[in-house]
């Protein structure tokens, strides 16, 4: 197979389905069919896997169709038939790509691109936890007199897994705090989806970790400091920190794929640097840094939110880090949920390499690298990938499940589309008139409106609303803002799915 450079195999791509034919075909496939028992999307992913199935004639043009179609598109991509059928002997991978076809059936080849359903789900498990951290969004305490039962919970992994998405995270609170929490985390594992925890650390003993390995894929812990005086300061709680580190070291060496969240103030910014040195010693797998957002208990610190330029220093440092890390392949990967890091990987990449290559002549810096995260800014990632990418992932490839069962565009955007006691999750996620205002990056308003990475980045929704009140605005913490900072006064009335 000839190569086909990776921008000319997205225009390929967006000129087959620009036509309705492929993607009524995409459509038809998603539907269960009444004689077969199963959606003709099944039962292809399943012949590629060599699984045989009787299907009557309705199906069998259907998988014909999508056999050719499938050719195509492999061929567009410069992939094979083989990483095909890998992915689909992963069953998350597989959950994955049948989203990805139902977001091209029911959006077609948007910029950026739209799941037909959640990628990854992030689920606050519970309001109870047993820290008081400055920042929490939750404003996480006690448990809510109205969280889902354990039967509910365990009916919406169910549906959650009924709709194509291919990941879950636990979080809180504290998730680990709900005594059955490994009921139903093990009933989403069963399911085929890709389960990950975020905790604070501090329940997490050697037994439980031993629990967790066989529980979970993915493990995330908080730490927000090297020096612990600022991480238990930060948290509320006296020796959260050496917890906290216990924890991972219980994880590594249980094997469970560990990550360290670090939210990102004027009180840690200093210390970022020492904890890639820290994380790397002790064989973490990812480090995570999170933007920070002045919803919940963190409205009361609102002035430890680090300005535009103090936020551009570190995210220009993250990058060349996490570049110099790619290349010599080191184990630590470095991410930040920043959107503004996809604009700064593409304005940055070409400098970087260059000047990694200087100082190290013989480092393998000419090899393109092409991303599997959705960050879109690793060396040799090309602008119409990070369009198709999109930065903030509200509303398009992440979707968030409070305690009580309300579904919102993200965890730290506290804006209710509908309850899970009451309505389909599927039907919040394609009709939500607030999902496809978030989806449509023409909509913008102000500074990210007329921004030429709006597509790229897009700007952190979650930040808008948390300043302004308003999830079109612009965010606050762009150095290629042109407005000024609002004077943040109160968190704004949560939204319910009436309003426009």
């Amino acid at each position: 197979m000839s190569s086909i450079p990776i921008s000319l195999g997205f225009g390929v791509m967006r000129a087959i389905l620009s036509s309705q034919q492929p993607r009524a075909l995409m459509k038809k496939s998603l539907e269960r069919c009444n004689r077969c028992g199963k959606r003709p999307i099944d039962i292809f992913f399943d012949e590629c896997l060599g699984i045989k199935h009787k299907k009557c004639i309705v199906c069998t043009s259907i998988v014909s169709a999508l056999k050719f179609f499938t050719f195509v598109t492999l061929r567009a991509l410069n992939s094979s038939q083989d990483s095909l059928v890998k992915a689909l002997s992963v069953p998350y991978w597989r959950k994955g790509l049948t989203s990805t076809i139902k977001g091209l059936a029911w959006f077609g080849v948007t910029k950026p691109f739209v799941t037909g359903s959640p990628l990854f789900v992030v689920w606050n498990f519970t309001n109870r936890c047993n820290l008081r951290c400055k920042h929490c969004y939750q404003n996480a305490s006690a448990s809510l007199p109205t969280e889902l039962t354990t039967g509910e919970a365990l009916r919406v992994v169910k549906e959650l897994s009924d709709a194509d998405v291919s990941s879950i995270a636990f979080s809180g609170g504290e998730p680990l705090a709900r005594q059955d929490f490994f009921e139903v985390a093990n009933s989403a594992r069963d399911s085929g989806m890709y389960v990950t925890v975020a905790s604070n650390g501090t329940l997490i003993t050697r037994d439980v970790a031993k629990r967790l390995a066989k529980t979970i894929h993915y493990a995330e812990i908080s730490l927000d400091g090297v020096n612990p005086k600022t991480h238990d300061e930060f948290r509320g709680i006296p020796g959260s920190w050496d917890r906290a580190v216990s924890a991972i070291k219980y994880l590594t060496e249980e094997g469970v794929t560990v990550g360290v969240a670090t939210t990102v103030t004027r009180n840690n910014i200093s210390e970022i640097q020492r904890m890639v040195d820290f994380l790397e010693e002790l064989g973490v797998d990812y480090f995570i840094c999170f933007n920070f957002i002045p919803t919940g208990r963190a409205t009361g610190i609102v002035n430890d939110d680090p300005s535009p330029p103090e936020r551009e220093e570190f995210l220009r440092y993250l990058y060349k880090r996490m570049v110099l890390n790619m290349l010599y392949n080191k184990k630590l990967k470095i991410y930040t949920t920043a959107p503004q890091f996809a604009r700064v990987g593409l304005e940055m990449r070409e400098e970087v390499v260059k000047e990694v290559c200087a100082l190290n002549p013989t480092a393998p810096c000419i090899k393109p690298i092409i991303p599997t995260t959705h960050y879109a800014n690793i060396p040799g990632i090309t602008p119409e990938v990070a369009e198709f990418i999109g930065g903030c992932g509200a509303g398009r490839v992440y979707a968030a499940i409070s305690p009580e069962g309300d579904v919102q565009p993200c965890v730290f955007m506290p804006i209710k589309l509908g309850n899970l006691r009451h309505k389909k999750f599927e039907e919040i996620w394609l009709n939500s008139s607030i999902l496809n205002d978030l989806r449509d990056r023409n909509k913008l308003k102000d500074g990210c409106g007329i921004c030429p990475y709006k597509f790229v980045c897009g700007g952190c929704r979650a930040r808008a609303y948390g300043y302004f009140g308003d999830y079109l605005m612009p965010d606050p913490g762009c150095i290629r803002r042109v407005y000024e900072k609002p004077v943040f006064t109160l968190q704004p009335q949560i939204l319910t799915s009436s309003r426009r």
